[in-house]
């Protein structure tokens, strides 16, 4: 009877053995490839997504089964195609669309920065008709052209010369868009609104263009795009001459919906400012205490003529404590509805919230802004503020060629015949409006490689090497290190010295 039972443990053992090993083979996999970059497992938790909680989970057998303690399986990042990238010790770019991305002409731009202190390509990916420009699938593919065939291909070729990318998405100029969700753009008596060019705008209040723009984006960064610049994020050009005679949605900006917001916003300023001025009358108190003390009484003094030298020193300053204290800070004004604040919100609101959504993914955010925002509060028509704009950004790029301002500016009879002072002079602007922010972008102007003879004989001069390099040196005088240099065809001027005066 033993023997038996040992017959049979020794059996039942082997059994166990060989079923065990035969598990193990069937569900190891031969080999192991790492998730996508979107996938559960390397994706990011949104703000949206609650962590599960470990001990509820169920399991295959059933729900309340008890969890057993394994070693967490470590799954390999995603390899991309492309060594990283380094952010350059300053950005030098030019602008590059996507026909000439995805053709003949890319090798000549490549070699370009490989024979010069240029490091990066702003490449149209979202082009200024609203094309995405390389093939796309799912809600995506509509809205693109191959203009790019091999986009990984672009990429790994930018990677290998070092070139740092960056992806330019036109937003609110969109023709394609607009054409196909008529309710995404403005209206004129029935028919789609287009200027006078031919072009057609979607509407900067609706949450669905953000949307359509920022998953573009999105796309971008997982391509390779190290960062993202929007373009014409703004109304139409004079659009406060026909806000009133269109058609279009308000989304959450009416009158009703924003008025209730600012007003909560205006009451938190309220209640910092309010604190703020605490703080100041008590320093006031304090000084004021200080000076009391200090100052030796009318009698000690009285008829004692000169002060000695050594004396004088221990006289507290006369200045009145009004001007040796900071100023008291204003009181917020209170907040009025109308078109333009209304306007400015919309946009303002599209910068933050791309930000927001793609700071997950690690790419710099960057803006594209008319250079005369900088010297006005706000440009009331197109909705553009420089510095809320500039709040919400990693990059602010003004485009600030001398073609683009009108006779006298700055004092400036004729601006584009003087590109050197017209610089000098926006970089003052500038300055002093991004010295009133916490934490300022990096200022990356876009400056001009064209010429432009539609300003009329006397108000223009052809650009060539010596202008372009007038523009950089006025930058870098400045201490502005960066810039982005503008020529639509890509046929930029040969011969040019890009290298910083510093460097």
């Amino acid at each position: 009877m033993r023997k038996t039972w040992i017959i049979l443990l020794l059996v039942a053992s082997i059994s166990y053995m060989v079923s065990g090993c035969s598990q193990s083979a069937t569900t190891l996999p031969v080999e192991e490839k790492p998730a996508p970059p979107d996938s559960p497992t390397n994706k990011p938790p949104s703000h949206s997504e609650q962590p599960q909680n470990e001990t509820s989970k169920p399991d295959a057998v059933g729900k309340n089964q008890p969890q057993h303690e394994t070693e967490p399986v470590q799954i390999p990042p995603v390899q991309p195609d492309h060594p990283p990238f380094e952010y350059p010790d300053a950005v030098r770019g030019i602008y590059v669309t996507g026909h000439s991305a995805g053709g003949a002409k890319f090798p000549e731009l490549v070699k370009l920065l490989d024979q010069s202190d240029l490091n990066a390509m702003v490449i149209d990916i979202k082009d200024d008709d609203g094309w995405i420009t390389y093939p796309m699938e799912g809600d995506l593919a509509p809205y693109s052209k191959p203009f790019i065939k091999d986009p990984k291909a672009l990429i790994k070729t930018l990677s290998d010369h070092n070139i740092y990318p960056i992806a330019r998405i036109v937003v609110f100029k969109d023709s394609v868009l607009a054409s196909k969700h008529p309710d995404y753009s403005f209206n004129n008596k029935g028919q789609l609104w287009k200027n006078r060019r031919g072009e057609a705008f979607v509407n900067p209040f609706m949450n669905s263009v953000w949307k359509h723009n920022v998953e573009i984006a999105k796309q971008a960064a997982k391509l390779g795009f190290q960062e993202i610049q929007f373009d014409y994020v703004r109304f139409p050009e004079g659009f406060e001459k026909r806000d009133k005679l269109l058609s279009y949605s308000m989304g959450e900006y009416t009158k009703e919906k924003l008025d209730s917001r600012l007003m909560d916003e205006w009451k938190e300023q309220k209640t910092v400012w309010e604190k703020q001025k605490s703080e100041w009358e008590l320093k006031q108190k304090e000084a004021m205490a200080v000076q009391r003390e200090s100052t030796p009484p009318a009698e000690a003094i009285k008829g004692a003529g000169s002060v000695p030298a050594v004396a004088s020193a221990a006289v507290p300053s006369q200045t009145p404590i009004s001007e040796q204290l900071n100023p008291m800070p204003l009181e917020p004004p209170k907040p009025e509805y109308d078109a333009v604040k209304a306007r400015v919100t919309a946009v303002t609101d599209f910068v933050g919230y791309a930000k927001k959504e793609l700071e997950p993914m690690g790419v710099k955010v960057s803006v594209d802004i008319f250079g005369y925002t900088a010297t006005l509060q706000e440009a009331p028509g197109i909705g553009q503020n420089f510095n809320l704009i500039s709040e919400n950004v990693d990059v602010i790029s003004s485009m600030i060629y001398p073609s683009h301002w009108g006779p006298g500016y700055f004092k400036i009879p004729k601006p584009d015949v003087d590109p050197y002072r017209l610089v000098q002079e926006y970089v003052k602007m500038e300055k002093q409006k991004l010295s009133q922010l916490e934490k300022p972008p990096i200022s990356r102007p876009w400056i001009q490689d064209f010429t432009a003879p539609w300003l009329g004989k006397g108000n223009y001069i052809p650009y060539g090497k010596k202008e372009v390099e007038l523009q950089i040196k006025a930058l870098n005088e400045a201490g502005i290190q960066e810039f982005l240099i503008w020529n639509a065809g890509n046929n930029f001027t040969p011969n040019v010295d890009y290298t910083p005066i510093n460097k």
